[in-house]
């Protein structure tokens, strides 16, 4: 599963797979644009979540790298939201899905 934020954290939602995300976020640029008339930048991050993960291990240790993408997604931190989807601000195209920086 995929959970998509915007910005510093407002949640767009949680989808089952890439494909219906990358939906989402090409309509949400076009509605943007044939509203205002202009792109920019729209900072979109995502984070691949499994619901079923575990937060803790046993005696209630923390697990390191588990749970991290889960514990974001209640949280929307967005420093486990680790994929950024870099667009052009002029045209508003996705450039790429999976960018370890935002712009």
């Amino acid at each position: 599963m995929y959970v998509l934020i915007k910005g510093g954290g407002m949640l767009i939602g949680v989808f089952s797979s890439l494909k219906k995300m990358k939906y989402i976020v090409n309509t949400l640029i076009k509605d943007n644009y044939e509203k205002n008339g202009s792109h920019g930048w729209y900072h979109f991050r995502y984070a691949k979540v499994e619901l079923d993960e575990p937060w803790f291990g046993p005696a209630g240790k923390d697990l390191m790298n588990e749970g991290r993408a889960i514990l974001s997604f209640s949280t929307i931190h967005p420093e486990y939201f680790k994929h950024c989807i870099i667009n052009d601000p002029n045209t508003g195209e996705v450039i790429n899905w999976d960018s370890p920086t935002e712009h």
